[in-house]
């Protein structure tokens, strides 16, 4: 099993917060995940959604870069259907080379608020894949000839090429079927996020079960694929402390996705859908996580109306009491 954390940014106008001082509590964070020990920290990127204030997740990864040596760094997800597939391969190919070869590349749809805002009508996974493709073919090749549906690149070369070879780690991200099934049959491996795609976790098990089947069927290795689970996560000392920190902070989040995800707090935690409790309830939950199929879990525990102090003492909690103790006695 891996592990990691992810911060998707989300802020609210009513907090009234010091967006700078919010973006420097941000890299506290990762500096302090990488002294704890985790595999990567993630990104997100959001825009006129989530109330989310890192609509350039570059920006932030290549100041993380230059504050850390160990830990991976993620997006999750560029948003490609709304990028320029050669630009996104040129940033990226810098965050790789300042992070000495860390970084993490998973790409995503975007939200309903990010297609109109964006004026896109159609289905845009197609888009999607297509860009994805030339992001790729610029990184393995340093030069890209494309004609697509999308996409018409005559013989275009970066400057920048990526430190891993032949390209970064590439992550799908998976909450539909139709996106799993693609992650299955090009055989990447995913980020799913299982409150906002599942009712609960025998769901995310269906899911898991058949992009395994797919990739199967298509001649990829399950074995060899990350699936990873992103899930909002506190610990605490106990459940009532960890739930009495943490409510208030993620409740304020779902009600401001309620639009798009009606369920709640209270919903959520009887769903088993989001991981907030003492150290016995994690251990329970992340079983849980994992007899789904997946092998990477990756917490989110930065909320905007959530204290620093909280944050941090709860990535320390889950690395030194509640991980070292995952899959003991089974």
């Amino acid at each position: 099993m891996k592990f990691g954390l992810f911060i998707i940014g989300d802020d609210d106008p009513e907090l009234q917060l010091d967006l700078k001082g919010y973006y420097e509590r941000m890299l506290e964070q990762v500096r302090r995940g990488e002294s704890l020990g985790y595999e990567c920290f993630w990104f997100g990127e959001h825009h006129f959604d989530f109330h989310g204030v890192i609509p350039s997740p570059t920006v932030l990864m290549s100041a993380a870069a230059t504050c850390t040596s160990t830990i991976r760094l993620g997006v999750a997800v560029a948003l490609l259907p709304y990028r320029d597939p050669i630009l996104t391969a040129e940033e990226y190919a810098m965050i790789d080379v300042l992070s000495g070869g860390r970084l993490d590349f998973g790409v995503g749809r975007g939200t309903p608020p990010e297609l109109v805002g964006f004026g896109v009508k159609e289905d845009n996974r197609d888009r999607l894949v297509e860009s994805l493709e030339v992001v790729e073919m610029a990184w393995r090749e340093g030069r890209v000839s494309y004609h697509g549906q999308f996409h018409q690149i005559d013989d275009v070369s970066l400057n920048v090429q990526p430190v891993q070879r032949p390209l970064p780690p590439v992550y799908f991200a998976a909450l539909s079927q139709g996106s799993y099934q693609v992650a299955g049959e090009r055989g990447y491996p995913i980020l799913g996020i299982p409150f906002a795609s599942c009712k609960d976790m025998a769901e995310v098990k269906r899911k898991v079960s058949f992009y395994k089947e797919t990739l199967s069927q298509n001649g990829h290795a399950p074995a060899a694929l990350d699936v990873g689970q992103t899930i909002h996560t506190h610990v605490a000392e106990s459940d009532a402390a960890a739930r009495r920190r943490a409510r208030p902070a993620m409740s304020r989040y779902y009600e401001a996705r309620k639009s798009v995800r009606p369920r709640g707090y209270d919903e959520l935690d009887q769903q088993r859908m989001l991981m907030v409790g003492g150290s016995a309830r994690c251990i329970e939950q992340i079983q849980e996580i994992a007899d789904t199929g997946a092998n990477y879990i990756i917490f989110s525990m930065n909320f905007a109306g959530l204290d620093q102090k909280s944050i941090l003492e709860s990535m320390a909690m889950m690395a030194e009491e509640v991980l070292p103790k995952v899959g003991k006695g089974r």
